[in-house]
């Protein structure tokens, strides 16, 4: 990439397509300007009169003309409300691999989140036991529990996971009652009743 700063004269202009054309003064190759990059944009350049433009020249596009400017005898700026100055120092201090490297850094640390979060293991959080008081009368978790080992039970029209009694009766409905809810939330429904299952 090679930015420079040259002059020329203005050989030819077409007022209704606004773009003209512009001999160098090295004695190079004519090359082309749009009337929007040619300032100051309130004159109406004439033919004949010197040009001080930036040109930009690389081996994929070739050359082309960035901005320009009549000389009225004025001091030269090259500068406009879309093309700042400190455009053209940025140009020549930050280097490709800079550039590269804002965008492929920010990929690798978004990919980096995204395998955290779709390998994050919520076993620990399932198996951690539950707080005091939140099962209900009946669970192994509460005080007065009750051993139903021998009763024996049926399906009924209960079809709630709370409604159940115990542990034993949990598991016979999540097992055998078609309808039956098998999860309060995001817990089975034995994991609610039944504390061997938490340990």
């Amino acid at each position: 990439m090679d930015i420079r700063l040259k002059r020329g004269k203005l050989v030819r202009w077409d007022e209704r397509q606004q773009v003209g054309f512009i001999a160098p003064d090295d004695g190079s190759a004519e090359v082309r300007i749009l009337g929007v990059h040619l300032f100051p944009y309130e004159y109406l350049p004439q033919e004949g009169e010197a040009i001080v433009y930036r040109q930009w020249k690389d081996s994929l596009r070739g050359t082309k003309i960035l901005t320009g400017e009549v000389d009225l005898g004025n001091p030269i700026k090259l500068t406009s409300p879309f093309e700042p100055e400190t455009q053209f120092n940025g140009l020549k201090k930050v280097s490709w691999q800079t550039k590269l490297s804002l965008v492929i850094v920010p990929l690798i640390l978004a990919n980096i989140f995204y395998l955290m979060v779709i390998n994050y293991d919520v076993s620990d959080e399932i198996t951690t036991k539950p707080p005091a008081g939140l099962f209900p009368a009946g669970s192994e978790y509460y005080v007065g529990k009750q051993d139903l080992s021998n009763v024996v039970f049926k399906c009924d029209a209960r079809m709630q996971c709370l409604q159940m009694s115990s542990c034993q009766e949990a598991q016979y409905f999540t097992e055998n009652c078609q309808g039956f809810e098998t999860k309060v939330g995001e817990m089975p429904c034995e994991k609610l009743w039944c504390k061997s299952l938490l340990e």
